[in-house]
């Protein structure tokens, strides 16, 4: 019955989360705002592409779906509610999620066009970007925590949210979440610039699965972010699955509407952002973290 009722919270999270980002998305649209990144993928046919890759291109989307699926594995939505509790639970959705970035480079490969290529380098370019300040917001929580297992950081968390110990974790989180998940204003990888890059070339239900794909990784990088931070599935009254949810639904909802209020930014601004604010926040909570457990505030003091 856990497996069963594990495998229903999955699935029923992943077509959620999927429905409700791109129903905001077709809001933002509707009101000429920045859309999500498959914003102007053609759904009803597919696209004429002589030099692609007949094995590649559709393989992308196939690839991120399955880093999707894998990290969901790891996550807890109430007792009993989770596929594994993996002892390097954390370590392992760090690995999964970025499966998007594989899965996008195999399509800009498969594609063999100009702009599908360039958008490759973008991509590349925006994991440099993210993947060392979001790592350091992973180590604040593991510090509290100790421990990298999901259900672990939410035992840790009985008492106090990690949100009230960390808010600068928090934030940082925040925003690598927005790169990572390739939401506004981190769109670059996808500009009108380079024809939409990746997705640009997908059309029909190649299109159709980028869409889902991406709606799914903004979804596992809220949850995991209720997880850290959130408490994940505890709170009163409420069963856990239903606290998870909603906790990774407003997290969602908060991302997309920030992601909103700010410019976009290039690739350069990106990596600059990263190098000179990101990184030095992350350390400066991982100081923090450490002094507060010096001090005996927190989980296990």
């Amino acid at each position: 019955m856990g497996v069963v009722a594990s495998a229903a919270a999955v699935l029923a999270a992943l077509l959620g989360g999927a429905a409700l980002t791109l129903a905001v998305e077709r809001l933002f649209s509707r009101r000429g705002l920045e859309a999500g990144p498959a914003r102007d993928v053609d759904l009803r046919r597919g696209l004429d592409l002589p030099n692609a890759d007949r094995w590649l291109l559709p393989a992308g989307p196939a690839v991120a779906l399955g880093g999707v699926a894998l990290a969901m594995v790891v996550i807890p939505f109430g007792p009993g509610l989770i596929g594994r509790d993996l002892g390097v639970g954390l370590f392992y959705v760090i690995v999964v999620v970025d499966f998007v970035v594989l899965g996008l480079a195999l399509a800009g490969w498969g594609a063999n066009t100009p702009d599908a290529v360039e958008a490759c380098y973008r991509i590349v370019a925006q994991l440099v970007a993210y993947v060392v300040p979001l790592g350091l917001a992973y180590v604040g929580v593991v510090m509290m925590a100790r421990s990298l297992s999901t259900v672990a950081v939410v035992e840790a968390q009985r008492d106090l949210w990690f949100v009230v110990l960390q808010p600068t974790g928090f934030l940082l989180y925040l925003v690598t979440g927005l790169m990572q998940s390739y939401r506004a204003p981190f769109l670059e990888p996808f500009a009108g610039s380079i024809g939409g890059g990746v997705l640009g070339a997908a059309g029909g239900w190649s299109g159709l699965l980028w869409r889902v794909a991406l709606a799914g990784v903004l979804l596992v990088v809220a949850a995991v972010g209720a997880v850290l931070y959130l408490g994940g599935p505890s709170g009163p009254w409420l069963p856990g699955w239903a606290w998870m949810l909603a906790k990774t639904y407003a997290l969602m909802a908060l991302m997309l509407g920030l992601g909103r209020c700010v410019r976009p930014f290039s690739t350069a601004g990106m990596l600059a952002l990263s190098w000179k604010v990101l990184i030095p926040a992350g350390l400066v909570n991982v100081l923090l973290v450490g002094g507060l457990i010096l001090l005996g505030v927190g989980p296990r003091a």
